[in-house]
Parts: C-alpha cells; structure tokens; sequence
C-alpha cells in the first residue's frame, strides 16, 4: 500500500514539472514573437516615414510645411482655436439664418454702381475734393461712383512709368485729367492656391478689386477706388513708357512681356500679355493734398518662421498696446480700427498687413485706411486664425461693425460679394473674379467671427466691455 501512495507521488510529481515546463516554453515563445512582431513594425513604420527635405518633390514640400504650420499653431493661437471650435458647436441659430435686411444694402451698393449717362467734365473733383474725410475715402452715400470707376476704366493712358513703391512689379499710370493710377498685372489664374506661409506669393490683381466691394458691404470705405482693366501693351503702355520702363519690355513669341524695375524685378521673372493683352487692377491713387502717414502694426508677423512675435505668446498683449495713447480706447479708435481690419483681412485671408496709414490731414481721429491688398485669397482652405489676434486679444469691437457683421448672417455675405464682382466682370469683360471655393471660405470665417465675439461675450460676462463704439 506505501509502495503504491510512493508511485502516485512521484507521477503527480513528474506531471507537475512537465506543466510547468510547458508554461514557460509556451511564455518565452509568446515574448520572442512580440519581440519579431515589433520589430517587424518598426520597419514598416519607417517605409512609411517621409524622406528628408532635400529628397522631397518641391509641391509636395509646400504642402507638408503648410500643414506643419497650421498643426504648430503660435501659443496663443492654438489656446484660442480650441476655445474657438467648441463655441461653434454651440453657437445660436441666428447666425446661420439669413437677415433679409441684406438685400437692402446689396440694392443700394448695385444702384450706386450704375451708370450716369452724361458725366461731369471735373468728375474728378468728386473722389478728389469732396470725398475723403477722417472716417473714410468715400462717403455712406456715392451716387456717382459707377460713373467714376467707368471712366477710371476707360480713361486714356498719357504716362507710363515703373511705381516707386513696393517689392513687386507695378506700373504707375498718369491718365488724362491729371490722374494717376497704379497698375498691379495678373500673375495668377483665378482658382490658383497659394500654398505656404499667409503671405507667400506674389500680390493677387483680383484680390485688390475683392478687397474694394468687400469693404463697401462692411461699411469700411476705406479702400481707395479700384476695378478690373486690361491694357494693351503696345498700344497703352509702349507708346507712353518712360525710357527705363520700356527697356524692360520684349517679344516672346506673339506675347508681349516686361519685367519692369523693382526690388524683385528681373528678366527673369517677366510677366507676359496674351498677345499684347494684360490684365491687371487699376487702383485709383490718392488726392494729393492727402498727407498719409504710415505706422507699423501692433500686430505685425516677423516674417521668420521660429520666431515669435510678442503678441503670439503673450495673452494680456492687448493690455500693453492700450497702455500707449494712440491705442488706449478711451482717447482713439485707432484699435477698433485695427480690430475692424483684422475681421476684413481675416475674411479675404490678408496676413500682410505689417504697417497701415492714416491721412493726417489735421483730422480729428482719422481711420485706418485699408491700403495694399494683393497679399489675399492665397487659399480658401485654410483659415488664418491669427489674422484676428487683435479681436480676441481685446474682446472690443465697434458696435456698428458688430451690427453689419449679424446684417449678413447666413452666408449672405458671399451672395452680396458676388453679385458686386459680377457687376465688374460684366463691365469689364472679364471672367468671374472670385472663385465659389473662396466666396464659401468667407462664409465659414464670418461664423468664425461670430463664434470669437460669443466668446468674449461669455468671458466678459456683461456686454459694455466688449461691444465698444467710439465713432
């Protein structure tokens, strides 16, 4: 009987190690094939790792440090992107109905823009003499402001030079009646996108005649007079080209090019006619007697890509530039101003706005004046966000641009731009200016605007502190 408990014994015994051998063969096995596994994921995941910069198709780069750019947001920018998407989840039905009271405004600026059939020899004393005052270049009211920027299209060209001003190509054109014009050529097709930092590129011809109807729907007439015209290169500009203008004209093929003096300009980045046809928009240049006086922006990019400028890491900067007279809101409107520049720059995706001028022309409190624009509708897919630093910096706005922004709620604002520009195509001659991609990027960021002013609501608690009007 012992004999037989001593057998069972040592069979549980051997039953019992055999187990355990097998559960740490079945363990060392498991871990040595997460070992092949991993690594073999590892080699997997570098395939798919992007090649070095220098290896890399040019587009292809553009592309992918455009996306860098907007997934490494400035500090600021990213704390209020957040903030920014929920209040869009959340924000009232308003906003995406349409105010039929839009029309009424949209009749009144296509009114204005029709023709007189007989106009005034000294038409020019108008925009000249009657015109601009410290609050705007044209008035709320412009009855001859069609018939103006008719005969701006149409007014003979008696003088063409290279334009002092700039880093790009443009032409400054005297025209009959003693006035001047500055020529700005196409560069781009229309849908073109521009990929890279906002301001990339060169400037956007149509992007000035945008800026010009935009400002009138705002109520923000402070773009100087400008419309589409295209100018025979021969016929227009060679016969008048002073000497160093010409000098930089030629024959390519049946085109007609130049290549004009500038800080950028050379042979080898000539624009060309087709045939001798350039299109271009033709800005109307300021009265003389008009003293502008040009500062720069509190807001301004430093233009490097790892370096930050102090309102893109300081949340209270806004705090700082209302310590200097010029900005406090007690004393100017100059940072409303600023403010209402953002919202308009921040529609049309103009992130070059580094300095802006006011007419000093013993005015009381003169307006910014929204001046050079070509730096916009770069890409409709892309939303800037920091354009609009200084309104959700200072959670201030004027109460009548508040007023106009819910005017055209419910993407009315893109169906009134269009109409406006396709009354310049039409008078023109010329393909539609804006494209449908950019007409839908400026609805998406009016409810932007809308979310960023709800949010200071909410921040501030009471209304008096963020909805200011000091006009």
């Amino acid at each position: 009987m012992a004999n037989c408990f001593k057998m069972i014994g040592r069979r549980c015994t051997l039953f019992a190690l055999s187990m355990l051998l097998i559960l740490v063969l079945s363990v060392n096995i498991y871990f040595i094939r997460m070992i092949i596994e991993s690594s073999s994921s590892h080699r997997i995941y570098s395939k798919n790792v992007p090649a070095p910069k220098a290896k890399q198709d040019s587009s292809t780069s553009s592309r992918s440090n455009e996306k860098d750019l907007q997934l490494q947001l400035r500090p600021v920018t990213k704390n209020i992107s957040e903030r920014i998407k929920e209040e869009i989840r959340t924000l009232p039905s308003k906003y995406f109905k349409q105010n039929t009271s839009y029309t009424l405004v949209l009749e009144r600026l296509l009114t204005e823009l029709m023709i007189m059939p007989n106009a005034r020899e000294n038409i020019w004393n108008i925009p000249n003499n009657n015109w601009p005052d410290a609050h705007q270049l044209i008035p709320p009211a412009a009855p001859e402001l069609g018939t103006i920027l008719e005969v701006l299209r149409k007014s003979k060209i008696v003088r063409a030079d290279n334009a002092p001003l700039g880093t790009q190509l443009k032409l400054m054109l005297n025209l009959e009646n003693d006035v001047k014009a500055l020529f700005k050529p196409q560069w781009y097709s229309r849908d073109a996108i521009i990929h890279g930092p906002v301001y990339h590129g060169k400037d956007r011809h149509n992007a000035e005649v945008v800026a010009f109807h935009l400002s009138s729907l705002l109520a923000l007439r402070r773009v100087p007079l400008t419309v589409i015209r295209k100018l025979d290169l021969k016929e227009e500009i060679g016969r008048y080209a002073t000497p160093a203008l010409y000098a930089t004209m030629y024959q390519e093929g049946n085109n007609t090019c130049l290549y004009g003096i500038c800080h950028y300009c050379s042979p080898a980045d000539p624009v060309c006619g087709i045939g001798d046809t350039l299109e271009g928009a033709l800005i109307f240049w300021l009265p003389r007697y008009l003293k502008l006086v040009k500062h720069r922006h509190p807001w301004q990019r430093t233009y490097k890509k790892n370096k930050f400028a102090a309102w893109e890491i300081d949340e209270a900067y806004c705090d700082k530039v209302k310590d200097s007279k010029a900005y406090s809101p007690q004393s100017s409107s100059r940072l409303l101003d600023l403010i209402d520049t953002s919202i308009f720059d921040f529609f049309i995706d103009n992130g070059d706005r580094h300095h802006y001028e006011l007419a000093q022309n013993n005015f009381h409190n003169p307006a910014v004046l929204l001046i050079d624009n070509g730096k916009s509708l770069g890409n409709p897919d892309v939303d800037h966000l920091d354009i609009l630093a200084p309104l959700y910096q200072c959670c201030i706005i004027h109460k009548t641009t508040w007023d106009r922004l819910q005017l055209f709620s419910g993407g009315s604002l893109s169906i009134a731009l269009r109409r406006l520009l396709a009354h310049e195509a039409a008078m023109s001659g010329v393909p539609p200016l804006i494209t449908e991609a950019h007409l839908s990027a400026i609805s998406r960021r009016l409810l932007i605007v809308y979310a960023v002013v709800e949010n200071c609501l909410k921040k501030k608690k009471y209304v008096s502190n963020v909805i200011l009007d000091h006009r």
